[in-house]
């Protein structure tokens, strides 16, 4: 276990794996989950003791070329893109995906891996990260 709740983006299109995925993460740290449209569309901050937002890419691409990324999404810790064996173009399109790419925070898994193995990934990029890192809501 970290001792910081991490903020983490669960993204892919099969809605069905991605909303389970990002169920047991967040029973696995204590955090909530909430979908993405609560928080772009519905405009509900989520908390600030950590939290795992699930949406599909093409709904955070839509608001991102609409109004920007909120600060939920954009610090988030890790972005977990589940994906198929091969990129889709599709995903090459995909802003929202790009730009987690370059801030070097995005991680592609296929659907069916272990839940452990992201576990690992989230845990390393909360290393070295304080509670004040970075800031959430202007």
């Amino acid at each position: 276990m970290v001792a910081v709740a991490p903020r983490i983006v669960v993204i892919g299109a099969c809605e069905g794996s991605r909303i389970a995925r990002a169920a047991r993460l967040a029973g696995h740290y204590g955090i909530p989950r909430i979908p993405a449209v609560d928080v772009l569309v519905n405009r509900q901050p989520p908390p600030d003791d950590g939290y795992v937002i699930d949406g599909s890419p093409q709904l955070l691409d839509r608001v991102a070329g609409v109004g920007g990324l909120l600060p939920a999404l954009a610090f988030a810790d890790l972005v977990v893109h589940l994906r198929g064996a091969a990129r889709t173009q599709t995903d090459e399109a995909c802003r929202v995906i790009r730009y987690y790419e370059a801030r070097g925070v995005l991680v592609g898994f296929r659907p069916d891996v272990p839940d452990g193995d992201i576990i690992v990934a989230i845990d390393a990029a909360l290393r070295g990260r304080t509670t004040t890192d970075p800031p959430r809501w202007p």
